[in-house]
């Protein structure tokens, strides 16, 4: 008969999982992530309500469907020029609580 402790390690991966060190960047960067979070936020919530698909916005501000992605996840690291593109073409700002 298999022991417990047998069943589990064979659903255990022999690599380790980097879950400690991906724990420590989001705490190391705490600070940029919320901001981050809060600039998809406003991003998503105005293309939602003015009806622009992340491909129209892509377009408009001449970068990929991809790098719209990581800007809606928080996931990327935005250029003053990018920040500039998305609130002329979105008519918000989002460096400031108010908008434009």
């Amino acid at each position: 008969m298999t022991s417990n402790l047998e069943k589990i390690k064979k659903h255990v991966s022999p690599e380790p999982s980097g879950w400690h060190e991906d724990a420590q960047k989001r705490a190391d960067n705490e600070a940029w992530l919320t901001h981050s979070f809060q600039i998809a936020v406003k991003v998503l919530g105005t293309i939602r309500s003015k009806s622009i698909t992340k491909q129209e916005l892509a377009d408009k501000i001449g970068v990929t469907s991809e790098h719209i992605n990581r800007i809606l996840k928080g996931q990327e690291n935005l250029q003053p020029e990018t920040i500039a593109r998305l609130e002329s073409t979105l008519g918000l700002s989002l460096t400031t609580k108010s908008p434009l």
